[in-house]
């Protein structure tokens, strides 16, 4: 709870802190070609494995950078990293716990729609996952790591405030149901 505070808290200063005319001369396409950023986000995990019970955060880092013209858009390949923790209880001494972690390549087609600041954006991430489980059902304490392919689609939209920071959220069906972040334009 205290990291979502402090991750809540650092985008409502950058937010607050931020000129409202970051831009001069008509709409900025926040993506081009050779463009690179990175993004960080949190939001509720999607339960790949496990029972399907219970509600875990996850955290989400993502690089892309802009490698194609395609149309009015830009192609990107990067990468993203993304961690989930859940635990439940399901009373007379029986918990469940499972972590999480999501390594992937991600391939995304962003398009500005001529708003300044604005990009939207579909793609997907291929890559694996695996977790660690553990359950205490007494009489006693046991677990296991499986390794498995992680797949996934997603859908989203950043704003640019200045030429180089702006809010980030996503949607879709990957290691993340729904998350909201920063993302920093690297050049």
């Amino acid at each position: 709870m205290r990291r979502i505070l402090i991750i809540t808290g650092l985008i409502m200063l950058i937010w607050m802190g931020a000129p409202r005319n970051g831009y001069s001369g008509g709409p900025l396409d926040p993506v081009k070609l050779g463009s690179l950023s990175i993004n960080v986000g949190i939001g509720p995990g999607a339960a790949f494995f496990g029972n399907g019970q219970g509600f875990g955060f996850a955290e989400k880092v993502s690089v892309e950078k802009g490698m194609w013209d395609a149309g009015p858009g830009i192609v990107t390949l990067g990468g993203e990293f993304t961690s989930s923790a859940f635990r439940y209880n399901f009373g007379g001494g029986w918990n469940e716990s499972w972590v999480n972690f999501f390594f992937a390549a991600r391939s995304a087609y962003h398009y500005g729609w001529d708003v300044e600041g604005l990009d939207t954006y579909g793609g997907i991430p291929l890559g694996i996952g695996f977790s660690i489980h553990s359950v205490d059902d007494h009489p006693g304490s046991h677990g296991y790591t499986p390794v498995y392919p992680y797949f996934g689609v997603f859908f989203g939209a950043s704003w640019f405030f200045t030429k180089k920071i702006g809010v980030n959220g996503e949607v879709g069906y990957n290691s993340t149901h729904a998350n909201l972040g920063v993302i920093f334009k690297l050049n």
